[in-house]
């Protein structure tokens, strides 16, 4: 996401969004009653309005986390305030048990699910959150903290629009608006706003972040690397350059290693996250050792991430490494997902375990040109399912199991930078790809 010369008013970004809309379109609107998602709500109906857009019907989602007292009241007043202006007001409560650390990420991670349900039931096409300029210039201050790397790939800031659990475009229009500017704007319509005591709570990273001096620096804005471009750079080399075996096994032909530094580097890292369940990327450091130990011409093999890489005299070859594979139980008619790499579906009516094939080792098909080694390493790791008849590869019965790869850096949260990129990496596991965003 690249940043405007200058600011965007409120209404002028809403505009800008609004315009690009060409077809009926129904926008649920998260809105919690701060200033910046208040304003997002109310520049959207005031555009809507003024544009004739009786194609765009608006709705509201409210999430009360539960975590203070007022929070329930809070959510009340954003519900009158929906009434008011005649937008249909959805209300989710989460009302699961909180963790007693990592409360911020799964605060996130419960929004965002119990959003997307909302979504469901009334059909949206887009979700839209009012993130704002602010909040982007505080991503890339804390991304910035973390690495000074060149290449730290979150001096990109948030994108614009994301991908949520696969079929849900969770959208932006405020990324170059601020906060002032949006409540200069409600202030002109006689409109208050809740203010959040978080905000200012100083144990969090966002707030102490929000402090410093850095972030009136325009230096800031001029970090942000063109991820996007690099990331469809990865995802052509992708296509062109890695090679399926079956079983969650790829392999780079050593040719293609002479590729640029950013690409190889961008491509491995995703690549390997989706063959070792993770959905974080394994660290700069670690992925220099990975990058120079594939550059190398002697065979070997290392390990990082989950996978082990098998450098070949014809390719490198990554797969999952034999270690910390789980065993779960699936009831009959359920699903879960194994290992971070496949989701699991129990079709029969009895229960089932699943596990990796490990020293059993069952058959598996694999070109003859895969060498034995790779074939031997990778069939330790296969999903198998426990019966009276011993291991019993779970592919082996369809009848009973069915499985989808998992791609796990983008079935939660796919960035629109890395969309070709991760439809790229779809194919090459035989997976679906994702859905195309709305604008």
């Amino acid at each position: 996401m690249s940043f405007s010369v200058t600011p965007i008013a409120p209404l002028e970004a809403a505009r800008h969004f609004i315009d690009k809309i060409q077809k009926p379109s129904r926008l649920l609107v998260a809105i919690s009653g701060g200033s910046d998602s208040t304003g997002l709500l109310m520049a959207l109906d005031r555009v809507c309005r003024d544009a004739g857009r009786a194609d765009i019907s608006l709705h509201a989602v409210s999430i009360d986390h539960a975590l203070r007292p007022e929070s329930g009241a809070e959510a009340r007043g954003v519900a009158a305030l929906c009434t008011r202006m005649g937008i249909p007001h959805h209300l989710r409560r989460w009302d699961t048990a909180k963790p007693a650390t990592g409360l911020s990420a799964a605060a996130r991670l419960a929004r965002y699910a119990l959003i997307a349900d909302v979504a469901d039931d009334i059909g949206a096409d887009m979700i839209v959150v009012g993130h704002t300029r602010g909040d982007q210039l505080e991503t890339i201050a804390m991304r910035g903290a973390r690495s000074a790397r060149q290449d730290n790939l979150g001096l990109a800031g948030m994108a614009d629009a994301m991908l949520y659990g696969g079929r849900h475009w969770i959208v932006r229009p405020f990324l170059n608006s601020t906060r002032q500017d949006i409540r200069d704007f409600l202030s002109g319509e006689g409109q208050s706003w809740v203010e959040d005591p978080s905000n200012d709570d100083m144990k969090y990273e966002r707030v102490r972040t929000r402090h410093l001096p850095l972030l009136e620096d325009r230096s800031l804005m001029d970090q942000s690397i063109q991820r996007s471009t690099l990331a469809l750079d990865a995802a052509h080399f992708v296509e062109n350059a890695f090679q399926s075996y079956g079983h969650g096994l790829v392999g780079l032909p050593v040719a293609c290693l002479d590729a640029s530094s950013a690409t190889l580097r961008y491509a491995l890292s995703a690549v390997a996250c989706v063959i070792g369940g993770r959905r974080f990327s394994m660290a700069a450091q670690t992925l220099d050792k990975v990058v120079s130990f594939a550059m190398q011409s002697e065979p070997g093999r290392m390990t990082a991430g989950r996978v082990v890489f098998d450098r070949r005299r014809e390719a490198l070859y990554l797969m999952r490494e034999n270690r910390d594979l789980p065993a779960i139980m699936i009831p009959g008619g359920g699903k879960a997902i194994w290992d971070g790499r496949m989701e699991v579906a129990n079709l029969s009516g009895l229960d089932m375990t699943f596990r990796a094939a490990g020293s059993d080792m069952v058959a598996a098909d694999f070109p003859a040109s895969v060498p034995a080694g790779v074939v031997r390493r990778v069939r330790q790791t296969l999903p198998v399912i426990e019966s009276h008849e011993g291991p019993q590869l779970a592919e082996s019965r369809p009848e009973a199991v069915s499985m989808r790869p998992v791609l796990a850096p983008y079935d939660v949260f796919l960035p629109r930078f890395d969309y070709e990129l991760a439809n790229r990496i779809a194919r090459l596991v035989g997976r679906g790809t994702y859905p195309p965003a709305p604008l």
